[in-house]
């Protein structure tokens, strides 16, 4: 019998910055159904957030937040890395920046479950310290779909997917990298001593259907939400 909605941990989603036509607003927030179906498959409650930076408002919706969830999306402005401008960086959105850098500290203070896919890796290293590469090229960046290369992930291989442009460089200090792509380039990383705090840089939201380690991933990071959750 499904979790009743009221009683499935609440995983709150902080949305992609949008650019939406003029005779709209002009700018929106987004968040992709695969991302949210890929919550209520593992037993969460997704909870998608008002783009805002406000601290106040992000406060009360960590007051009842269970775990917190960074996608993907536009890039992430190299000044909060001490990096320098490229002609390849886009979608930069400063208020999305503000709201996750310090979602991803709120979060790590409260002990609070905490998983990133692809941007979100990037934010979180850039968050603690790390730095990104601006720009790479190699094992076919970017494919939007396409499953493009394999890495070793866990126990075994994985066939992944690669539509990003920016990676981690310098990894934040306390991280630990444990998946890379044969080019070296950093897809996945996690912080021991933490409850949950687990970070890849492919898509793993686009994949459970055919991957069972992308759907163990869901799985545990909600199970994590659990109190009483420890590795």
């Amino acid at each position: 019998m499904p979790t009743p909605l009221a009683r499935r941990p609440r995983i709150i989603i902080p949305p992609d910055a949008v650019v939406l036509p003029s005779r709209m607003d002009g700018r929106g927030a987004f968040c992709g159904l695969s991302y949210s179906d890929a919550i209520l498959a593992a037993g969460g409650l997704p909870v998608i957030l008002p783009l805002t930076a406000n601290r106040r408002v992000l406060q009360e919706f960590l007051d009842h937040a269970d775990g917190l969830l960074l996608i993907g999306g536009g890039d992430v402005n190299p000044r909060r890395y001490g990096g320098r401008p490229h002609p390849k960086i886009s979608g930069v959105d400063d208020t999305r920046d503000q709201m996750e850098i310090h979602l991803c500290r709120a979060a790590r203070r409260r002990d609070l479950p905490t998983l990133g896919i692809c941007r979100g890796i990037q934010i979180i290293n850039v968050a603690f310290g790390g730095t990104l590469h601006p720009h790479i090229t190699g094992h076919a960046h970017p494919q939007p779909t396409a499953r493009v290369h394999r890495l070793r992930w866990g126990r075994g291989w994985i066939e992944v997917n690669s539509s990003h442009h920016q990676a981690v460089d310098r990894v934040a200090p306390g991280f630990v990298v444990t998946a890379r792509a044969a080019d070296g380039t950093v897809e996945a990383m996690e912080l021991p001593g933490a409850r949950y705090l687990r970070a890849v840089q492919f898509h793993p939201e686009r994949l459970v259907a055919g991957e069972p380690g992308c759907r163990r991933l869901f799985v545990e990071f909600v199970r994590a939400t659990n109190p009483g959750a420890r590795r």
